[in-house]
């Protein structure tokens, strides 16, 4: 929702009414994860996607009748075999199921005021959708869960899917805080590391002491912030939470051990620090001299990045957005709240 809502902004700006398209289940492979919108316009424009292309058509269909008999749809597509190669479906093998609701602004313009609201301010939040489209509700943290627990643990697990209650089909729709690669040392590799993280989704924060490098007229993609402070004051500043994932670049011990003593007191997803294995030997002991376990230690990945044979500062940022994308995809790798 957080990619489109823009595009739906100006929509209603316009006067323009729309669908939402949800993808509410996937089984084996899927091109696009459960939680992902698409906005389908009256007139059959869309923003965002459900499947990447292979059932957007049959989805824009459903989504403008929808709008004209104010009924919501659910719709499922299956892999396309040889015997159904002229049917809507999924090339990839996989199944999904996608919901849509017709003119979610129209229905409850004070619900959506606040959805959009939460979302702009990156305020965590879950949206409870009832399937049969009767009604729609919000889940802050912190909230009583009407329903044992079952939101608490979706929100905790940052995974949206259905639950079921005595009465009711809900799709629980996890929207947590937007994810940030947080990046100590503004050195060559932050620059093409900033264009990858940002095309990815990521909001960019750079961190680091030394003007001279922090400037961001050495980035053709500028970060969303550049914080010229030392770890201690600009780590606390970009925010560290369980959506943030670190990269420690300058070479410097009194930069990247001070901030990664910082980072492993922190719920951060994932910390990397550049560095051959000596170098990653040497900053081990200096971090376990300050108290930390092998356990904890073995949350920094170092080397950092996947070993793709990475030497120029391109390849060892692809290396490393590769590493941070296979983190931010296994949910095993989650860290539990401090």
């Amino acid at each position: 929702m957080r990619d489109i809502l823009p595009t739906l902004e100006q929509w209603i700006a316009e006067g323009r009414k729309f669908a939402t398209a949800t993808v509410t289940q996937t089984w084996g492979s899927s091109p696009r994860p459960i939680g992902s919108v698409m906005g389908v316009r009256d007139d059959g424009l869309i923003c965002g996607s459900v499947s990447g292309g292979c059932v957007e058509t049959a989805v824009i269909e459903a989504s403008i009748q929808a709008l004209a008999d104010s009924q919501p749809r659910e719709l499922k597509f299956e892999e396309v075999t040889d015997d159904s190669i002229w049917d809507v479906g999924l090339s990839c093998g996989g199944r999904i199921q996608v919901w849509i609701d017709p003119d979610p602004v129209g229905r409850d313009p004070s619900f959506w005021r606040t959805v959009s609201t939460r979302i702009r301010r990156d305020d965590p939040t879950v949206i409870v959708s009832d399937l049969a489209g009767k009604s729609t509700g919000l889940w802050i943290p912190g909230d009583l869960d009407p329903f044992d627990g079952k939101i608490e643990a979706a929100y905790r697990n940052r995974q949206s899917g259905e639950i079921q209650t005595e009465a009711k089909r809900l799709f629980l729709n996890v929207l947590a805080s937007r994810e940030k690669v947080v990046i100590v040392g503004s050195v060559h590799i932050a620059v093409p590391l900033v264009k990858f993280a940002k095309e990815l989704g990521f909001e960019t924060i750079v961190v680091d002491p030394r003007r001279a490098f922090a400037n961001q007229e050495r980035f053709p993609i500028v970060p969303d912030r550049i914080l010229v402070e030392w770890p201690e004051l600009g780590l606390a500043e970009a925010g560290l939470t369980a959506e943030t994932y670190a990269v420690v670049l300058t070479h410097d011990p009194k930069i990247d051990d001070v901030a990664l003593a910082i980072l492993l007191r922190s719920p951060v997803k994932y910390i990397g620090a550049l560095g051959s294995r000596v170098t990653q030997t040497k900053r081990q002991d200096t971090l376990r001299s300050l108290g930390f376990s092998d356990e904890e230690l073995a949350r920094i990945h170092g080397p950092i990045g996947l070993n793709i044979g990475a030497r120029t500062p391109e390849e060892i940022a692809l290396s490393i957005m590769g590493e941070i994308v296979q983190v931010r995809r296994d949910r095993s790798r989650v860290p539990s709240p401090l």
